[in-house]
């Protein structure tokens, strides 16, 4: 269905342009061919007087925002000669400027967000959807990953990157772990980082063990198996990160040595020197995406259409991927050797991610880290 969309619009366009070009070709001045090249490619989602102007860009905090400036961003501003103004931050204080805005004159044109703060914010209007028919490489990325993108059967987002949600350890220390099940045993014992619920690791977590077992989260039961088997790490807790500083510092510290967290911050990690190791679990890793979407009023939309199709070209992902250590949506990407002996990536990966209910999970995240408080604080 969606390719049928991109192609048609293709077909069209190409053929129209053929049928005028070959009419006036060698008959008429370079000013009328000009005028149709630029007809042509507005049919197809380019808006020539979008060329520079300015947009303002969410990214996120770190390492993270710092790759999204150097492989993303910059060649944007060369090859346009527009200016991307970036915010940092994170999904919840961008939702409630969003949510303030109201729809009218938004903080921001395009935004980072996780399924978590998407699909609230497109359900209340804040984001716009997406007219596929113009981005130009929407057959190029990821079917399962465009679905998490997406809201009640429209397209939203643009995904740009995934997480894995496994085992980061210090391999200095331990055994490679294989599955969830293994932060249990007995030799991790008082060297355990566990991040609580509202950070977006503990919630993979818990969700991985509500899913070992076959169970869903919003299957009561299966939830309250997970909380019995979080007995399992009381008086084993070192640390309780709540962000990815205290997660890293918590592991070079060996204050832990096995920790819930992303592969590539792991990776991060250890090419920064840390002696540790990443683990994808056998039953399944969770998947952590990071998509973009276009805020409902923004009166920049041309010129953030022409972002989202720099975002999701191959090269452009390619270079953030590497940068970054997360496998990226376009999955006509050819990664280095090193990226592909890392990081597990690609269809069949992602169809076996656990993925966190968001709408079950949201309304219950409260409750739910109240009982986490009482069994392991």
């Amino acid at each position: 269905m969606r390719g049928t969309v991109r192609r048609t619009t293709t077909a069209v366009t190409a053929t129209v342009f053929g049928r005028v070009f070959s009419k006036v070709s060698g008959a008429v001045p370079a000013v009328i061919l000009a005028v149709v090249l630029v007809v042509a490619l507005t049919a197809c989602g380019h808006d020539p007087s979008a060329k520079g102007g300015r947009l303002t860009v969410t990214a996120y905090t770190g390492t993270w925002g710092e790759q999204f400036r150097t492989s993303i961003v910059a060649p944007f501003e060369r090859d346009t000669g527009a200016r991307v103004d970036l915010v940092h931050g994170a999904d919840a204080e961008w939702l409630t400027r969003l949510r303030a805005a109201g729809g009218r004159n938004p903080p921001y044109d395009v935004i980072a967000f996780t399924p978590g703060a998407s699909g609230p914010a497109a359900a209340t209007g804040l984001l716009q959807p997406l007219d596929i028919g113009r981005l130009e490489h929407y057959n190029q990325l990821d079917d399962i990953l465009l679905g998490k993108a997406a809201h009640d059967g429209e397209q939203y987002g643009v995904p740009l990157t995934t997480g894995s949600t496994g085992l980061t350890y210090r391999r200095d220390k331990v055994a490679r772990p294989d599955d969830w099940d293994d932060i249990f045993d007995a030799e991790y014992c008082g060297r355990v980082a566990l991040p609580p619920l509202t950070y977006q690791p503990g919630l993979d977590f818990f969700t991985a063990l509500v899913e070992q077992g076959g169970g869903r989260l919003s299957d009561p039961a299966a939830v309250d198996r997970a909380f019995e088997r979080l007995k399992g790490l009381r008086g084993c807790v070192s640390s309780f990160p709540e962000d990815a500083g205290a997660v890293v510092a918590a592991v070079r510290t060996g204050t832990a040595w096995i920790v819930p967290f992303w592969d590539g911050r792991a990776f991060a990690m250890e090419a920064a020197g840390v002696p540790v190791g990443f683990s994808y679990p056998a039953s399944g890793p969770v998947g952590a995406l990071t998509s973009y979407f276009i805020a409902e009023g923004t009166a920049r939309t041309d010129l953030a259409y022409m972002f989202l199709n720099h975002l999701s070209a191959a090269e452009t992902q390619r270079r953030f991927a590497e940068s970054t250590w997360y496998a990226a949506a376009n999955d006509d990407i050819e990664y280095s050797r090193e990226f592909e002996e890392r990081i597990a990536h690609g269809p069949e990966i992602f169809a076996r991610f656990k993925w966190v209910d968001y709408a079950v999970a949201a309304p219950k995240l409260e409750e739910w880290q109240r009982r986490w408080d009482r069994i392991l604080r």
